[in-house]
């Protein structure tokens, strides 16, 4: 069974992840997802990637393209992208002030995040 968690994103601290991009992670209790929040502003580090979990990228304000498989997908606040597992993709935010405030939703787990989330708490109480 899963842990039960409960909490407020606004009062969580976000760890830096790269130039631009800061992240927290969510639902860190549950077995069978993972879900972060990710904050990423124009001029950040691009960095084409896969991984072989499927990803749901869900764009709550701001705006981004979001390339998957090479192909730009245009996001504004509620849309949103699945990329599938093992596919190349990246967050390209650009020509705009506001940053792009991003949920992703990890259909099976990824155990690294809660790991460098929970070192990274740890070092904030140092």
């Amino acid at each position: 069974m899963s842990e039960i968690m409960s909490g407020n994103w606004n009062k969580m601290p976000w760890r830096p992840i790269r130039e631009g991009i800061k992240q927290v992670t969510l639902a860190m209790g549950a077995d069978d997802m993972t879900v972060t929040l990710g904050q990423v502003t124009a001029g950040h580090e691009k960095r084409p990637h896969s991984h072989p979990e499927e990803q749901v990228a869900l764009v709550l304000e701001g705006e981004c393209d979001y390339y998957v498989d090479g192909t730009p997908y245009h996001l504004t606040p509620g849309s949103f992208v699945v990329v599938p597992a093992n596919v190349m993709h990246y967050i390209d935010v650009h020509d705009t002030d506001i940053p792009c405030f991003q949920m992703d939703i990890f259909g099976t787990p990824r155990p690294e995040f809660k790991k460098n989330y929970m070192e990274f708490l740890e070092t904030l109480k140092k």
